[in-house]
């Protein structure tokens, strides 16, 4: 089963990974074992992320700054957003919103926002060959 690896790109998975580097430069981890610590992260974020509530939330922005779709996922960045749920609304607007919206259904893609030399990665449970 492969998924999304867009939380490599929060600041979480950037301490991650960069703490990861380092223990390998130091000769503390091979390299076959950083790949399937930040695997394991992917599946275990996306995991817990479907588990969240699955409230809607309304929200108006005064502008759309840049949008795009590729490879099935829609990305939007806006500006002054003001938020909104059924039980409150948000006092302040925020300044600048991104959204990253994927298809969830379509476990066989393996999406990564993280700057790097490798766009995609594909990897399997059972595979334990690294």
């Amino acid at each position: 089963m492969s998924s999304y690896a867009l939380y490599r790109g929060t600041t979480l998975g950037q301490a991650l990974e960069q703490t990861l580097n380092d223990m390998e430069e130091e000769g503390l981890l091979p390299k076959s074992l950083i790949s399937k610590v930040l695997n394991q992260f992917d599946k275990s974020m996306n995991k817990q992320i479907s588990r969240l509530p699955k409230e809607k939330m309304n929200f108006c922005a005064t502008q759309l700054l840049t949008y795009r779709y590729c490879d099935n996922v829609w990305t939007f960045i806006l500006n002054n957003v003001t938020m909104r749920d059924p039980q409150r609304s948000f006092d302040e607007p925020i300044d600048k919103l991104k959204i990253v919206a994927c298809d969830g259904r379509q476990t066989n893609l393996l999406q990564t926002m993280g700057q790097g030399p490798s766009k995609r990665v594909a990897h399997d449970d059972d595979d334990d060959s690294d």
